[in-house]
């Protein structure tokens, strides 16, 4: 098999790196695998204490092929950081896994990552391969075709991401210039606010990658792979996250088999896009919920509020 170099990404939380590579090192494809694990520099509010410990972490005696650790002296910020490493690893390499510190790895996840960035390289119209895929979606299928995309161990291929990079979608704000109709099937039929996103980072009040690079693969068609059960947890929602509130929204189990078929016809899986678009409406309920638990006297405002953004 043909392995992906790896890149993971940290910063100021020690054991969530910690056990994001530990996990990633009970992969048994790890120890063919080169690892890049990247560390943004401190910020005037950084704990240095946190930070240092992280910088320990990354530097320890990881049992992979070969480990090189990135520590960026100055804070370049969470986007500009992911980007730019990316970016400079796909110089010397032509597709790349990448992972984020609060992730943690079913013990198959090398395998299928592997398997899919390497059966779907020459398809030119995916762009983004998915360690992550949503609760509740068990299909037949081991894989499956969507024009959705997650961040949450994730991997691609130099031209794809060329393109995102030589084009500008790493910096423009392209949305806003859609109809109302496109923008709204960007916003998976207004159930997740991706443009919110972009408009955020604009503002400066976050600093997110992913959802330029989504905007890339909408704009441009593409797609991407999930698998049926995730080969990934995200433990962000912890309260350290830097975008993560505290919940369990989005937990699932991790599957526990190799993946061994995949969705050969490069379509929309409308099955799955049934499965993800009901999930993200459980979601908005739920959210709803937690958010205005202590308002819940204005049901009328609730239920005007589900039948605008579920359509029941």
């Amino acid at each position: 098999m043909d392995y992906s170099p790896i890149v993971c990404f940290g910063f100021d939380r020690p054991n969530h790196l910690d056990n994001m590579l530990k996990s990633l090192e009970n992969n048994i494809e790890s120890k063919n695998s080169i690892v890049y694990i990247c560390i943004d520099g401190p910020t005037n509010e950084t704990d240095v204490s946190m930070h240092k410990k992280t910088v320990d972490i990354a530097n320890k005696n990881w049992d992979f092929k070969h480990t090189e650790v990135i520590t960026r002296e100055n804070n370049l910020d969470c986007r500009t950081n992911i980007i730019t490493t990316i970016s400079e690893l796909f110089e010397k390499y032509e597709k790349l896994i990448i992972l984020e510190d609060d992730l943690f790895l079913g013990e198959y996840f090398l395998d299928y990552m592997n398997k899919s960035l390497n059966k779907y390289q020459e398809h030119k119209d995916v762009w983004h391969v998915n360690g992550y895929t949503y609760p509740q979606i068990n299909l037949p299928w081991k894989s499956s075709v969507s024009t959705y995309v997650s961040p949450w161990g994730w991997g691609t291929w130099r031209d794809r991401w060329n393109i995102f990079i030589n084009e500008n979608y790493d910096k423009h704000n392209f949305i806003s210039e859609l109809s109302e109709t496109r923008r709204k099937e960007f916003n998976y039929e207004d159930l997740y606010d991706w443009e919110n996103i972009i408009i955020k980072n604009e503002l400066g009040v976050i600093s997110a990658w992913d959802a330029y690079w989504y905007q890339a693969i909408f704009l441009k068609g593409g797609f991407s792979i999930f698998p049926n059960k995730s080969h990934v947890k995200n433990k962000g929602f912890d309260g350290t996250g830097m975008h993560c509130s505290e919940n369990d929204d989005w937990k699932t189990p991790l599957n526990k088999r190799k993946t061994k078929t995949f969705q050969e016809k490069i379509s929309i899986n409308k099955l799955f896009k049934l499965n993800a678009m009901n999930f993200y409406r459980y979601y908005i309920i739920k959210r709803y919920f937690r958010y205005h638990k202590t308002k819940f006297e204005s049901f009328s405002n609730f239920k005007e509020f589900i039948y605008r953004k579920i359509k029941l």
